[in-house]
């Protein structure tokens, strides 16, 4: 009878190492996407409420959305293009984008702005604001600064409780809010830079990832044959037989 060693299940001393290395990877690409919430930036307050994202990207990507509740369609687009106007005087506004929201109780308004590729900056402040939204009498507003990866950016503002710092890519900054009555005043200057091409970090850290998924598979394949069980003591082949005369 041939006897069988006994080897360790290799497979499943290997598992926890692979668990570990996936869940490295999913922070890897967490960590190379944006971190902050667009919920953030939805309306809150009584009704009519209106947010304003002042996004500024690159060639063809700044616009101005507004994001509002207790309004309508059409009032919100005539509200957007003023908004534009008021925040970027000397560029070029287009026509309001077709909303695509499935939320009901939310209502979108986007316009297309065309800003110079070059370094840049513009001054927000609660009365321009208030002026270019009269026309929805909004009783909450809050006006946020965005930003993709194009550009870099950054939010001086005296409104109470706003944190002036510079952006990371992708991600938004309050300017000032303001409710009906308040009293409250505030003023942000934002700085913008030039247009710059995009980072090729996000492929290197794909290329990355996939090399390492690749070596990682090898390796567990070659580790899964080195651990088939072998016999024990096998006999060495007979010699053949001799001839029979």
């Amino acid at each position: 009878m041939t006897l069988l060693t006994a080897t360790p299940d290799r497979r499943s001393a290997l598992r926890p190492l692979g668990f570990v290395l996936i869940a490295s990877l999913a922070v890897g690409l967490a960590a190379c996407s944006s971190s902050e919430s667009s919920s953030q930036q939805l309306p809150i307050g009584p009704t009519p409420s209106i947010s304003v994202l002042l996004r500024v990207g690159g060639d063809a990507g700044t616009s101005v959305q507004l994001l509002g509740t207790g309004t309508t369609q059409a009032s919100l687009d005539v509200a957007a293009a003023t908004v534009a106007r008021a925040a970027f005087p000397n560029a070029q506004v287009g026509p309001p984008e077709v909303a695509t929201t499935t939320d009901p109780a939310l209502i979108v308004a986007t316009v297309p702005v065309q800003l110079p590729t070059g370094a840049m900056s513009f001054d927000l402040d609660n009365a321009r604001m208030s002026t270019a939204l009269q026309g929805v009498h909004p009783k909450a507003v809050a006006v946020w600064v965005c930003t993709d990866d194009s550009r870099s950016l950054s939010v001086d503002s005296t409104a109470p409780g706003a944190v002036s710092s510079d952006i990371v890519s992708g991600q938004c900054q309050v300017a000032g809010s303001t409710l009906a009555h308040d009293g409250v005043t505030w003023t942000a200057k934002v700085s913008v830079g030039a247009v710059e091409p995009p980072s090729k970090l996000p492929y290197l850290i794909g290329g990355a990832i996939v090399a390492v998924l690749v070596a990682l598979g090898v390796w567990l394949a070659r580790a899964r044959r080195s651990g088939t069980p072998r016999p024990a003591d096998a006999p060495s082949p007979l010699p053949p037989a001799p001839p029979v005369h």
